[in-house]
């Protein structure tokens, strides 16, 4: 009857210590929990696009229309939505479908090709800030409220944003079409400085082009980096009992079982 009771004892250590080590395995700590629950970092979506730059003549060829103005206003960006708001889906779900857009109006002061009565065009750009999530490209250009500048300006064929909002150019190659003039007779773009007579002289040639070739779709890959996304918190869940110690209890008690017999 007492080797009996040793060997139940023996056996209901056996499973305790067996239960705790998988309770302690299976249960999360509360700060992975948070940091799954924590939706307040800020979200970088970045898009890198390929294009081809293109010559002077290219640009007036391949452009709706030429302007030179001012910067007027630069409005609040908007979602590609029927409201401008974040697609009903998570942030991890979002693909190159969903962009952020951001309109510029400009004042007109001279048209270069295909005069218009308007006063003002609108310039839509690609990016954007709205709540916690940006979007920028490495193609698009900036603009600056008061600034001065000639824009070849193309019909926006992105099924993505053509139909959404106002009436809309997109540059024509991308920040190779935005030229800041400067008080001294300079045009500038990132890749380029050159003086406002010399592309006035190609737009205002007489030899017009025919576009028998149009600009290839641009593709762009979408990379969404989420704001201090590598930092691991250091976990702080309680100890648990490891295999090496459930083994070790288990065969101290079979010991204390063997000499007590």
């Amino acid at each position: 009857m007492r080797n009996i009771t040793k060997y139940g004892i023996f056996l209901v250590g056996i499973i305790s210590l067996l239960t705790l080590n998988v309770s302690a395995l299976s249960t999360p700590s509360n700060d992975s929990i948070k940091l799954e629950n924590n939706g307040e970092e800020p979200i970088s979506i970045d898009m890198n696009i390929d294009f081809i730059p293109y010559t002077h003549e290219e640009l007036r060829d391949y452009s709706d229309t030429i302007v030179i103005g001012t910067v007027k206003e630069i409005l609040p960006p908007k979602w590609n939505t029927i409201d401008g708001k974040q697609p009903d889906k998570e942030i991890t779900d979002l693909s190159h479908e969903n962009i952020i857009y951001t309109d510029i109006v400009v004042s007109v002061d001279e048209y270069l090709k295909n005069p218009s009565s308007s006063k003002e065009v609108i310039v839509r750009i690609t990016g954007g800030a709205i709540g916690r999530v940006g979007m920028s490209t490495d193609a698009d250009p900036s603009f600056k409220i008061g600034e001065k500048v000639l824009i070849y300006l193309s019909k926006d064929d992105n099924p993505y944003t053509k139909d959404f909002g106002p009436e809309h150019f997109i540059v024509t190659d991308f920040h190779r079409g935005k030229y800041t003039l400067t008080d001294d007779g300079k045009v500038i773009t990132p890749d380029e400085t050159t003086t406002l007579d010399e592309l006035l002289s190609t737009i205002n040639q007489t030899a017009n082009k025919t576009n028998d070739t149009k600009m290839s779709d641009n593709t762009g890959t979408a990379g969404q980096q989420e704001g201090n996304s590598n930092s691991t918190p250091e976990s702080k869940s309680a100890p648990f009992i490891s295999s090496f110690w459930a083994l070790a209890a288990v065969f101290g008690t079979f010991m204390y079982v063997k000499k007590t017999k």
